[in-house]
């Protein structure tokens, strides 16, 4: 069976991306495209343009991730859905502002930005262990149903770590190593059970215009 090459691309800048306290947890709170997201789609979207043909174009459902595929993916659409590539779900506190989550849930805060166990959880949440797994799952059934095709999938920062970090050995917990920016492309050879990173975090395509503060 031949290898799947898997473009993994993180979906656009958003009003939860940023440094601002009033910013949401954009867990599965469906934080739309903000105008430097678009921006930075439709520069994926050139930047593909100029690359082999695409097989497949797959997303995870939240708008963030669809809008920035069917930006980007141009004439390779359909968009497919699949909810294994959601972000991580923040349970109660998604959606919440960061500043009244840091308020409310100091210790938790805290405990997160350790990245020491694998099985923290925001109060009705997913955890870290189960993120990976979902996460994996998500990505084994696309390359294993597409061998030898060139797919683009759009998802999220959480989504595309867990899945490098399987690759590298480094525990559910450690959500920072392999954290891309926005609208970034992650090239990743599939076969079976195993990826092999061909690139990480590709932003060549982002001029200054479509690069937020700091990134």
């Amino acid at each position: 069976m031949q290898p799947c090459l898997l473009l993994l691309a993180r979906h656009g800048h958003t009003s939860g991306n940023g440094d601002n306290a009033a910013r949401p947890m954009s867990g599965w709170t469906d934080t739309p495209l903000d105008a430097l997201g678009r921006q930075q789609a439709e520069a994926l979207g050139r930047r593909l343009a100029d690359g082999p043909p695409l097989d497949a174009v797959i997303a995870s459902p939240l708008s963030r991730a669809v809008d920035t595929a069917r930006i980007a993916a141009g004439p390779w659409g359909p968009v497919r859905l699949h909810d294994g590539l959601r972000e991580i779900g923040c349970g109660e506190v998604d959606g919440a502002p960061i500043g009244e989550v840091k308020a409310r849930h100091a210790a938790l805060w805290e405990a997160n930005l350790r990245q020491d166990d694998d099985d923290f959880r925001w109060p009705g949440g997913e955890s870290y262990r189960e993120l990976r797994a979902r996460c994996l799952a998500a990505v084994r059934s696309i390359a294993a149903a597409r061998p030898g095709q060139r797919v683009l999938v759009v998802t999220h920062a959480g989504v595309i770590g867990q899945i490098l970090g399987e690759m590298h050995g480094v525990p559910p917990a450690r959500w920072e190593p392999f954290r891309p920016g926005n609208a970034s492309l992650t090239s990743v050879s599939w076969q079976g059970d195993r990826g092999a990173l061909l690139r990480f975090d590709d932003r060549d395509h982002l001029s200054e215009s479509t690069r937020p503060p700091g990134g």
